[in-house]
């Protein structure tokens, strides 16, 4: 567990035994410790990473294996938000910005294409990797939250055209590809969070996010994955909603302090592995799953794949933690195995609940240009249900999710790209 967590790969394990060879050569020293254990040998492996390249750092998923630090807010901070957490580009970064988005869309490179090594200069974006470094030290380090505030869409274009969504668009990723990587791994590198008129919340319909819907999402960190987790979730607004759509934020480190005091079997519910819902990559609809998806979601196949899928809502070590929630796909998926939630569950999760929204410090709808970036295992988000009106633009959001520590160890914080 520590090699892992500072990012090393585990090769193999070899108990450290007398061997025969040994009791040929000296049998009078090694008859002595013959047949006992005496030293637990492992075989490390540091990742490489060629910092020119950094989104390779998407593919290496050392994330799993490393609990961030734990980061809690202070009072003053929670009372004054827009102080702790609020960051306006700089005029420089957003020049460096708006430049390369427009060559990319004269050039026709979209974000899927772009590759920033072979796309620009190395020396494109020196403003951006600065403030880039700044917004990565408060994600890791600091707040674990971020809203960033100053980015101009309309200078792409007024109206919802090509051009102002793919612009905007390409300004948002190399935002976040260079805090961190952009793990495109499960559903692109981007993704466009709108109603497609699905009702995630109906129960006949499954592999539905909560994303292409306009229903009320609750407390929640992004993946529901046993074996991948993204270190930050970001959130693009190109068009807010013309009502309802209100982000929420509360910090799951306080909320796990605040909770500290309470029955042990209570708290241990909360630490204990607890199963999950299966979320096939893509679009997060069942009629565009392939055969072979809607295959492996047979009731017996998802039975076996749900008690798999199982993992702790908070992992504590010391300074370090990681939470990992939503109510809802743990709900679901012990309603596909036919068991019923626990009753001690069920209480534990309603006083984490209420311990976050009496957590919750901002509340708010996104601004058009605005981007929110969260630690995603320190931060609960949500957001409430929404409704477009005709005649109006619909609520049009873009998340990206991030691999950010790995970046971290290889280029620190206090250190300049």
């Amino acid at each position: 567990q520590s090699a892992r967590k500072y990012g090393f790969d585990v090769v193999e394990f070899e108990e450290g035994r007398v061997k025969p060879d040994n009791l040929n050569n000296n049998p009078a020293f090694f008859e002595s410790v013959n047949g006992i254990p005496l030293h637990l040998v492992a075989k490390l492996r540091k990742p490489g990473c060629q910092l020119e390249n950094i989104s390779s750092v998407a593919s290496v998923n050392t994330s799993l294996t490393m609990l961030p630090k734990k980061l809690t807010w202070s009072n003053a901070a929670m009372r004054h938000p827009e102080n702790a957490f609020v960051l306006h580009v700089p005029e420089k970064v957003k020049q460096e910005l708006y430049r390369a988005a427009n060559e990319c869309f004269d050039r026709g490179i979209s974000v899927d294409d772009l590759d920033l090594v072979g796309d620009f200069p190395s020396r494109s974006f020196r403003s951006l990797k600065s403030f880039a470094v700044f917004v990565r030290n408060s994600l890791l380090h600091e707040t674990g939250l971020v809203l960033l505030k100053g980015l101009d869409l309309d200078v792409f274009g007024k109206d919802d055209s090509d051009k102002m969504v793919a612009c905007s668009k390409i300004c948002y990723y190399l935002i976040c590809n260079h805090i961190g990587a952009v793990d495109g791994s499960a559903r692109g590198r981007l993704f466009d969070v709108k109603d497609n008129c699905i009702n995630a919340m109906d129960g006949s319909l499954d592999n539905v996010l909560f994303s292409v819907s306009n229903c009320e999402a609750n407390w929640h960190t992004d993946g529901a994955s046993k074996d991948r987790v993204y270190d930050a979730v970001a959130l693009l607004c190109i068009h807010p909603s013309s009502s309802g759509g209100k982000s929420k934020i509360s910090n799951a480190c306080n909320a796990y302090d605040a909770m500290s005091s309470m029955p042990k079997f209570l708290m241990n519910e909360l630490l204990r592995p607890v199963a999950r819902d299966i979320l096939e990559n893509g679009s997060g609809n069942k009629r565009r799953l392939s055969a072979r998806s809607q295959l492996s979601r047979a009731d017996s196949i998802m039975s076996l794949r749900i008690s798999y899928n199982s993992y702790p809502i908070f992992v504590v070590q010391q300074d370090r933690m990681r939470f990992r929630y939503m109510r809802h796909w743990i709900e679901s998926a012990h309603k596909k195995m036919h068991w019923r939630v626990p009753t001690l569950l069920r209480i534990a999760m309603d006083i984490l609940d209420d311990t976050l929204d009496k957590g919750c410090c901002f509340h708010q709808s996104l601004n058009r240009g605005d981007v929110l970036i969260c630690n995603n295992s320190c931060i609960a988000h949500g957001r409430d249900a929404f409704k477009n009106i005709p005649g109006k633009p619909p609520r049009h959001l873009v998340r990206a999710w991030m691999q950010v520590q790995k970046v971290d160890l290889l280029k620190p914080s206090n250190q300049p790209l």
